[in-house]
């Protein structure tokens, strides 16, 4: 399984819940009352995940999106670490799958194979992988599969954090999205990656997500399937990726656990 190929499926395999909030996450009157103890109000819109936005249609499909779709901002601030395991499907066979991921943007993962595992990570500073099959050692990625895998590490999605710098969003139009009809929102980044997100109307749950990279026009998607809720937030059990219309990988879980110690530590290259 070539690296390339791993980081082709990691938008399906390891963004498994649909929108885990990325850092702190304060609820949106936190705005007003930091702001009157003398805190630039800029400054702490750009720092909160879930802030009341306006009536215009991008805000009011936010702010249902926040409190309906991702359960509000008190369930989140709950929400510290994420653990799935399962098996992911690809167009060589079936491995076993185990992702752990921690705010802010710390993910590490396995996949297991009758040949070996393959490790990918993210500390925060350093993306690295290791083929754990006979002495090949970890080592840093390359930079732009270091840039790809960096971009689908965050822990969560960025429909958070409206008014972060570096990113634009907009509201594009009302679409359906293999039957079910969705509110299509696009994030530009400065990293030069175009989100799509598709939400859908009803329920204001993520049912596609399709990322373009502007810098060398690939596009790839994820589909999710089977929500289940955990303190609160969405989980999809399973996730279908895509990438230049072909089909990447289709990952099932069985086991999901929030806030189950993970360390920091636990995601440096290892040595």
């Amino acid at each position: 399984m070539s690296q390339s190929k791993l980081c082709t499926l990691f938008y399906g395999a390891l963004v498994v819940c649909v929108s885990l909030a990325c850092g702190s996450v304060e609820p949106a009157t936190s705005v007003a009352s930091v702001a009157a103890e003398g805190e630039d109000a800029n400054v702490v819109l750009r720092q909160t995940a879930m802030p009341e936005m306006g009536v215009d249609r991008l805000g009011s499909i936010l702010n249902r999106y926040y409190k309906e779709g991702l359960g509000g901002a008190e369930n989140w601030e709950r929400v510290v670490s994420l653990r799935v395991a399962g098996r992911l499907k690809l167009s060589g066979g079936e491995f076993d799958f185990n992702a752990y991921q921690k705010k802010p943007h710390y993910i590490k993962m396995t996949i297991h194979g009758d040949h070996g595992d393959i490790r990918m990570g993210y500390d925060g500073r350093i993306a690295w992988h290791a083929v754990k099959r006979g002495s090949h050692a970890a080592e840093a990625m390359e930079p732009a599969q270091a840039r790809r895998f960096i971009h689908g590490a965050r822990f969560g999605n960025h429909l958070l954090y409206p008014y972060a710098t570096g990113k634009r969003m907009e509201y594009l139009d009302t679409v359906p999205v293999d039957g079910t009809i969705c509110h299509q929102i696009r994030v530009t980044l400065d990293t030069e990656y175009q989100v799509d997100y598709f939400v859908d109307v009803r329920t204001y749950l993520e049912i596609k997500v399709v990322n373009t990279d502007l810098r060398t026009g690939t596009v790839s998607w994820v589909v999710y399937e089977d929500y289940i809720r955990e303190f609160g937030m969405p989980i999809a059990q399973k996730v279908v990726s895509y990438e230049s219309d072909e089909w990447v990988s289709t990952l099932e879980l069985d086991e999901v656990k929030v806030n189950s110690g993970i360390m920091p530590w636990m995601f440096k290259m290892p040595k």
